[in-house]
């Protein structure tokens, strides 16, 4: 069994221990892909667990595995209930580890043990506990009504919930029934012997809704906090799936307002009105009680329901257009403030703050005119709502005292059927007050929507794609891109070839596009026409993560994300060890520094605090993150722009050393880095031209147009046909 072990853990076998720290779980999420057949490997998985949370938890483990196309389902597992065909599963037993349960090739039961890393044979009648389902994402499943599908995943727990409420529905009758007893027998009849074994039964009755109210509360709750961890990590995780474009034109503050509008879906959800919700089929049953204690008293909730319906319709489509104003005011507001705190530096050189304090006033009094129009609406309906309430509370008196005073009913019933009357009445307000918000939940949930079934550029988990590119060669055939379709193109039918182990500088003037150009090769943006061809293969063959993971880039205005300097470092190479963040890191020129910070690598730095660190420093940082990936293609995007000499001459001396063994493509207007470079590509006008080596103060001088079919048709006979795809799993 050691070798079965041995291989099962090899996933986990090159991940530090600061991503992911080894316990049960842990060692089962390996096992699980084991078994499930997935061909990704450490990075991969590095990639698809939390950022900076080493020690993962039974819903880390969930979402990771969604992350990789395995998503799972929880249920009970009683003891000889196992079904076979469910397996792999995970196990979970009080007591003891989490396990995985599988089948191996002859059909044998076994269990790999989390805890120790044991395989053994397993009798399936004998197992119980909570049995996580493992199963695989079905290619091209569509995401249109993706929020629904969310929901029916609940399907189990709602019919547990609606049993809870049916439950209580007949203990809370308990109350009226003991005052109708108490006044009709007690009293009346004077059978004071009678009234402890009453007492008695009511209370318990009462503990026992009790009980079940708090049991019910609690599942709510527990919904609540899966949708919580649920749902907001699948919306982002389409966010950062979209197409860079596609996120940028929308902007920081849309997108921001997107992951808002779930919180407004899962307090709707999971708040008042599933309550009320829960309790409506039930009213049904304490208006059949009512007719048969008071008779045409039980008229009286179905008038007030029908006003409500009224009362819902005449308020529904000024209330729609009222929320919908205040959404687009409100958004407006966040829109100048997030915009605000990105350029504050801006503001505050160019002596702007006061304007814009005066623009984010007006935007900000016209979403609270807005919001403020919202609540005088909501006031005014709950105000309407209160006083049906009222007059059917009045109604029901009138009617059971004309009942009483002509014999039809009894002062036990009367006081009774009161009761249930408020009983029918509370959750009905409740609920149409909560209904009068469903166009905004709607809207909410249509956003989310209309997010979820847009198209990523990331593939599915079990989707074949090409292998990572292995040289380098890059060719851009008839490459058209504009950011807008009405903008003019920043490249238009551009082309050119550049060789694996060629350094080539990409000059011209401040937005010609050399940025997008770099863009392009990464696979971040797309073009309108033409193809850009990496290794003979267009880019939009490769899965976009494995391709980006053979690509090491460095931007012009580095960042780092919250966590260590170790952390993100790995973030370009989640399984290298100590001894390659060191060797990168002197390479780039910027291991000194790091040893000079307070814990060296283990330094926290983001949340603002990589913003103390000198920009040499990040930018070193970024190259050595670049240079961890060890891969086929370096790009560098303005660099070393605006900083000192040595920063300038470790970036001088990677290129000098990885001349020939990979790709260089750097935007630069430095004249020592362009003397570097074996080529130099200008973009002017749309257009490529390739230039000579400065040779004079003058500058380069274009010597050959690289645009279109010629230098196109060269590139591709320059490059050797490409083998057979290869794909993988």
């Amino acid at each position: 069994m050691s070798l079965v072990v041995e291989e099962r853990q090899h996933a986990l076998a090159h991940v530090p221990e600061d991503l992911l720290a080894p316990s049960d779980l842990a060692r089962c999420l390996s096992a699980v892909l084991w078994v499930m057949g997935w061909s990704g490997g450490a990075d991969d998985l590095i990639a698809a667990l939390p950022h900076a949370k080493p020690d993962i938890d039974l819903t880390d483990l969930r979402n990771t595995l969604a992350v990789l196309g395995y998503p799972t389902r929880m249920e009970r597992l009683s003891k000889g209930r196992l079904d076979l065909r469910c397996l792999p599963a995970l196990l979970l037993t009080k007591g003891r580890g989490a396990a995985v349960v599988y089948r191996d090739e002859t059909g044998r039961v076994l269990r790999f043990d989390g805890a120790t890393g044991e395989v053994e044979p397993c009798a399936p009648e004998e197992l119980r506990g909570i049995l996580i389902l493992v199963s695989e994402t079905k290619a091209g499943s569509s995401r249109q009504g993706w929020f629904s599908g969310i929901a029916r995943r609940f399907r189990g727990d709602v019919r547990a919930l609606l049993c809870i409420s049916g439950l209580m529905a007949v203990l809370g009758l308990a109350v009226p029934v003991f005052t109708m007893a108490v006044f009709d027998t007690v009293v009346a009849g004077y059978s004071p012997e009678t009234l402890p074994m009453l007492v008695a039964g009511v209370a318990a009755a009462i503990l026992l809704e009790a009980a079940f109210r708090s049991v019910r509360q609690r599942a709510l709750l527990r919904i609540a906090e899966r949708l919580d961890r649920l749902v907001p990590s699948a919306v982002f995780t389409q966010l950062m799936s979209l197409p860079t474009a596609l996120v940028e034109r929308a902007g920081t503050a849309s997108q921001v307002s997107r992951l808002r509008d779930f919180s407004a879906i899962r307090e709707f959800l999971t708040g008042s009105f599933a309550v009320a919700v829960l309790d409506m089929p039930f009213t049904l049953l304490v208006m059949i009680l009512m007719v048969v204690l008071g008779g045409w008293i039980a008229l009286v909730p179905v008038g007030t329901a029908l006003g409500f319906v009224l009362l819902f319709l005449v308020s529904r489509g000024s209330m729609r257009s009222a929320i919908e104003q205040a959404a687009r005011a409100n958004q407006t507001r966040e829109a100048l403030a997030v915009e605000a705190l990105e350029a504050v530096r801006t503001l505050k050189l160019a002596g702007a703050e006061d304007r814009w304090i005066e623009r984010y006033a007006a935007a900000a009094a016209a979403a609270a005119t807005a919001s403020a129009r919202v609540s005088t609406m909501a006031g005014s309906v709950l105000t309407a709502s209160q006083a049906l309430v009222a007059l059917s509370g009045l109604a029901a008196v009138v009617m059971g005292v004309l009942s009483v005073l002509s014999g039809a009913m009894s002062a036990g019933a009367l006081i009774a059927g009161m009761m249930l009357i408020w009983r029918v009445l509370g959750p009905m307000q409740t609920f149409f007050v909560m209904l009068s918000r469903w166009e905004q939940t709607q809207a909410s949930i249509r956003q989310v929507d209309g997010m979820m079934a847009l198209e990523t550029e990331r593939p599915s988990p079990l989707e074949a794609r090409m292998a990572p590119p292995a040289q380098g060669a890059i060719v851009f055939h008839r490459v058209t891109l504009r950011y807008l379709p009405q903008s003019e193109p920043v490249l238009a039918g551009a082309g050119f070839a550049i060789q694996h182990g060629q350094v080539v500088a990409v000059t011209g003037a401040e937005g010609a596009g050399k940025s997008s150009l770099l863009l392009l090769i990464a696979g971040l943006y797309r073009p309108q026409g033409g193809l850009v061809r990496i290794d003979g293969h267009d880019v939009r063959s490769f899965n976009p993560a494995v391709l980006r993971r053979s690509i090491g880039w460095v931007p012009q205005s580095p960042g780092l994300l919250y966590g260590t300097v170790a952390q993100n470092l790995r973030l370009a190479r989640p399984s290298a060890s100590d001894a390659e963040l060191r060797r990168a890191a002197a390479e780039a020129g910027v291991l000194e520094a790091i040893e000079a910070l307070p814990q060296g690598f283990d330094t926290r730095v983001g949340d603002n605090q990589s913003g103390r660190l000198p920009r040499s420093i990040l930018q070193r940082i970024a190259l050595a993150s670049a240079l961890l990936r060890d891969a086929p293609i370096l790009l560098l995007d303005e660099p070393v722009a605006g900083l000192d000499d040595a920063c300038a001459r470790a970036f001088t001396d990677v290129i000098a050393s990885r001349r020939g063994s990979c790709t260089i493509l750097m935007a630069t207007h430095r004249p020592s880095h362009i003397r570097l470079a074996d080529r130099v590509l200008r973009l002017r006008d749309g257009q490529v031209e390739e230039v000579d080596q400065p040779t004079s103060p003058a500058g380069p001088r274009p010597t050959r147009a690289a645009v279109g079919v010629p230098l196109a048709s060269a590139a591709f006979a320059t490059i050797p046909a490409a083998s057979s795809p290869r794909a993988g799993r």
